[in-house]
């Protein structure tokens, strides 16, 4: 019998090729060969498919009949629907927080979001969309509801692998740092209402911001449409 393609080399492959998205090596619209990551990753081809066919149930990447596999970019119906379920599972999992949450959590916290902020720049990165990932995610893992946190760590990267940080307003950096200082003055507080009542807000302009930057780019294309 031939040998049987072991879990951890499929699970490498799906580990790399989710860095390489992290990275931007690859980019929304991108189309991907899986030949040119096996080449890439140095691996066969059969443990690199079985990751792009994972990395696809998770919305990552996409099949196309006789064209392989792309990256698809985020589109407002789709972010909107994201932005939906990221609201529903945050506020049960920080509602489950923030009545008590520890001081020494709440130190924790409180680097993350200092690192948030030390991003400085003239306009987003995703480094600093990660940074902002990393904040919510580690608020959400005081609750110690594993499915919750696992649901909630697929939205973010539905969202913002595959979203062009260039877009959003640069504005959003000061308010989002703000919002982040109210949300864990409330949590300081034990303030559960508050503080779901502000994570609500705070994830509700965030959406804003990410959908007036996908529309602009929807109207930027149209107008560049090829004369009919």
């Amino acid at each position: 019998m031939g040998a049987k393609i072991q879990p951890p080399l499929a699970e490498r492959a799906y580990q790399q090729i989710k860095k390489m998205l992290w990275v931007r090596d690859l980019v929304p619209n991108q189309k991907l060969r899986y030949q040119d990551i096996v080449r890439h990753l140095e691996m066969s081809q059969t443990p690199v498919i079985l990751a792009l066919a994972r990395l696809e149930g998770e919305g990552l990447v996409r099949s196309e009949p006789n064209k392989g596999f792309c990256v698809p970019e985020l589109d407002p119906a789709e972010a909107r629907e994201l932005y939906d379920m990221r609201e529903a599972i945050e506020i049960f999992l920080v509602y489950q927080v923030a009545s008590r949450i520890s001081d020494r959590q709440l130190a924790f916290l409180y680097e993350i979001m200092k690192e948030h902020q030390s991003y400085n720049s003239e306009y987003y990165t995703l480094e600093r969309l990660w940074c902002d990932a990393k904040f919510h995610l580690t608020l959400a893992s005081f609750s110690g509801h594993q499915v919750g946190q696992s649901f909630l760590k697929q939205l973010f990267d539905r969202l913002y692998l595959r979203y062009r940080p260039e877009r959003l307003a640069a504005a959003r950096m000061l308010e989002a740092e703000h919002e982040h200082e109210l949300i864990y003055n409330a949590l300081q507080e034990r303030n559960d209402k508050k503080t779901v009542e502000l994570m609500g807000q705070h994830i509700r302009r965030g959406s804003e911001r990410i959908l007036e930057g996908l529309q602009k780019e929807t109207h930027y294309k149209d107008f560049l449409a090829p004369w009919g």
